[in-house]
């Protein structure tokens, strides 16, 4: 049996939310408030404690008795099996993993700050720059990855700014917020999903034909590549093959270069001879990078066998 102040608590709390339902129409507020004391009598009977601890204030747990039941202000319903929708919900909003999660979630938001801020710069890496291998980590060695983390990073503090901030935000503007996170979380999804680690792809080859598939290392996607002998002479029209005997062939998408082909006798282009010919989509050519060679071991000189002594006659014997 309920002690006194449980039953207390249970009248104060049960006053308090059909006041904060008042403004229903009578009908509408019969089917909300039906046997809510008996529901208040139950979830205060699980556990000790008041019940504003356990399901929020009256106000809160009236305005989330209207959105489960879609009751708007002024809008009649007239449909009386919402009656268990009542019961279902009143005792998920005094279950104690409810409570829990409630709790819970609010500590989630500046995770979620710093995590919207590197989502949406994925997002426009991946809109604006298709065909681009993204990482989950960019490259700060090169130029486009240690651009990507100082926007992530901009990204970041912005986003955090915003989540700090201590005005709350009128319904329109708050509709907004929720829509543009929500916008954020499904766009980043097929971006994460899609997102290649892979540190290389080769070439492949289908009904006899090569694809040209992009070639990535550490510093990000392969444009051309650059021969050279172990004394240090650059090498031209060096063809490439992979284990299979195939043309290896970059992909042609190389961003703001072009490349100019070999044409072979058959009329073909030699894509595979290199290194590449490449122009800037302004025409200029673009330059032979510098290289630091590896320093290649001498080679040591073989030593000539020496001539082999004919052998001395062996002394006649005397006699």
């Amino acid at each position: 049996m309920a002690s006194n102040d449980q039953a207390g608590d249970v009248a104060t709390y049960a006053a308090s939310v059909r006041a904060a339902l008042s403004d229903l129409p009578s009908d509408q507020a019969e089917v909300l408030l039906e046997d809510l004391e008996d529901h208040l009598r139950e979830i205060a009977a699980e556990a000790d404690g008041p019940l504003s601890e356990r399901l929020g204030p009256p106000e809160q747990y009236a305005q989330e008795l209207r959105a489960a039941y879609g009751a708007a202000q002024g809008e009649r319903r007239k449909d009386p099996a919402l009656h268990d929708l009542q019961r279902a919900v009143a005792r998920v909003m005094g279950s104690a993993w409810y409570r829990e999660l409630r709790v819970f979630l609010p500590e989630l938001r500046p995770a979620w700050w710093v995590l919207r801020g590197y989502l949406l710069v994925l997002v426009l890496t991946a809109a604006f720059s298709p065909g681009y291998n993204l990482r989950p980590i960019p490259n700060p060695f090169s130029k486009r990855g240690l651009l990507e983390i100082v926007v992530a990073v901009f990204a970041i503090v912005v986003s955090v700014r915003l989540g700090r901030r201590n005005r709350p935000l009128a319904r329109g503007g708050r509709l907004l917020a929720i829509g543009a996170n929500v916008a954020i979380a499904i766009l980043a999804l097929p971006v994460l999903i899609n997102m290649g680690t892979f540190p290389y792809a080769a070439v492949m080859t289908y009904a006899g034909q090569s694809v040209d598939q992009p070639l990535y290392t550490p510093s990000g996607i392969v444009t051309n590549i650059y021969a050279y002998s172990k004394d240090g002479k650059p090498l031209t029209d060096v063809l490439l093959y992979d284990q299979e005997g195939r043309p290896l062939t970059l992909n042609k998408d190389g961003g703001d270069v072009t490349s100019d082909y070999p044409i072979g006798a058959d009329g073909l282009p030699i894509t595979n001879a290199y290194p590449l010919k490449q122009r800037h989509l302004n025409g200029d050519p673009v330059p032979t990078p510098r290289v630091a060679l590896p320093p290649w071991p001498a080679t040591s000189p073989t030593a000539s066998p020496s001539p082999t002594a004919s052998p001395s006659p062996s002394p006649s014997p005397t006699r």
